[in-house]
């Protein structure tokens, strides 16, 4: 099915579409599971949505990050009219990988009403920052604090992700810097930000007047000489999205390749050192430098797929604990931005897992998200529709 007819059904006809997947093009594939797509907001687009998140506060809104530097919300299946946050005058919209790529609510924002970003500035800069919700219930543009900027030598492999983890500390996850094959060596360096997932304490109520943050003690290499002690995992070429399972606390982070491997990593909720997943040593589970290469320390992805299929760039998605979807219950949904396909991921009883499809979605896949109740949410970049994920009919 082609993405124009695709859209075309959904939008005009209403309904939920249903596609089932099942497939040999690669071996992890073992089995089918079936979907149904229901555009929500009555099928208005945003522009280029990058985020899908709540705030977790009871409220039941849905809050959409689109890439020029807007945060939108959707109530009760409807766009509010009313602008959430407007940071276009500073997000460096310019390409195609930059502009407005994260966004995330702490676990108190019922209470403080901030909330944290993850921009491109107009120096092509990473910056992230708290903003703070005026009387009005929007955010107030003017209350930006900045928690850390980064330097992009590139535009490309910008990372994006921001998530509270469930011990409340924010992680952010930062690509390569760019160009292709990680020519500094930024993935495995552990002097630099770029190819890491950071965890940092925000919290306003523990932190010194002086300070944007703080490092949490039990991070691994708070006591290691040269490593900078924010980071938690190294060996990254682009995170783009990751999320925590909300039962086990396990992060699951999809990694975007290069040429060839599309990856799912995992960091255990109590990993007791800096995990290290290889880039630019591997990509994936083969050598990327060097065919003879040394994986001592490395840990490799839990699941892959390779370009072969059609696949070029992974988006991480959600453990599913909702009720839409009950034959999905605690298994992995995550698809690929390039071919609109959508996998299943299974954990097997001896820790490893299992690849389940794809169903082919016909979306350009940005992002994916969850609601208050565990109910999950996919983006289509191009026609910038909000997808509801629906048991078939």
């Amino acid at each position: 099915m082609t993405d124009r007819i695709h859209r075309m059904l959904t939008m005009l006809l209403g309904v939920v579409l249903v596609i089932t997947g099942s497939s040999p093009l690669t071996a992890a594939a073992q089995g089918s599971f079936d979907l149904g797509f229901e555009p929500v907001a009555q099928g208005e687009g945003f522009t280029r949505p990058t985020v899908i998140t709540n705030a977790g506060d009871g409220s039941g809104v849905l809050y959409i990050a689109e890439q020029p530097g807007i945060v939108s919300t959707i109530v009760d299946s409807e766009r509010s009219e009313e602008v959430f946050l407007d940071i276009t005058d500073r997000v460096n919209d310019s390409g195609n990988e930059q502009g407005l790529l994260g966004l995330a609510f702490p676990p108190d924002y019922a209470v403080s009403h901030v909330f944290y970003v993850y921009y491109i500035d107009g120096a092509g800069s990473t910056v992230v920052s708290r903003f703070a919700v005026a009387d009005n219930g929007v955010a107030d543009p003017e209350s930006e604090q900045v928690i850390l900027t980064q330097e992009q030598p590139y535009a490309n492999h910008n990372g994006g992700q921001l998530a509270f983890g469930p011990d409340g500390y924010l992680y952010i996850g930062l690509g390569d810097g760019g160009s292709q094959g990680d020519p500094n060596g930024n993935g495995e360096r552990l002097d630099t930000w770029l190819g890491k997932i950071l965890r940092i304490d925000v919290d306003p109520a523990y932190l010194p007047a002086d300070q944007p943050y703080a490092i949490p003690e039990d991070n691994p290499l708070i006591d290691t000489e040269g490593a900078l002690p924010e980071i938690v995992a190294y060996g990254l070429r682009n995170p783009w999205r990751f999320s925590f399972d909300a039962e086990t606390g396990d992060l699951l982070i999809a990694d975007v390749g290069q040429n060839r491997i599309e990856e799912i990593n995992l960091i255990p909720i109590d990993p007791g050192e800096a995990v290290n997943f290889g880039w630019n040593t591997m990509e994936g589970s083969e050598c990327y430098t060097d065919p003879g290469c040394d994986r001592t320390g490395l840990t490799l992805p839990i699941m892959e797929y390779t370009h072969d299929i059609g696949g070029c760039s992974v988006t991480g998605g959600y453990v599913y604990y909702g009720e839409n979807l009950p034959d999905l219950n605690g298994t992995y949904i995550f698809g690929d931005y390039c071919t609109g396909y959508i996998w299943q991921g299974v954990r097997n009883g001896d820790g490893t897992w299992t690849m389940n499809g794809p169903i082919p979605s016909g979306l350009a896949i940005s992002t994916f998200g969850v609601d208050e109740q565990g109910e999950l949410y996919v983006a289509d970049l191009n026609s910038g529709i909000i997808y509801r994920l629906e048991a078939p009919l």
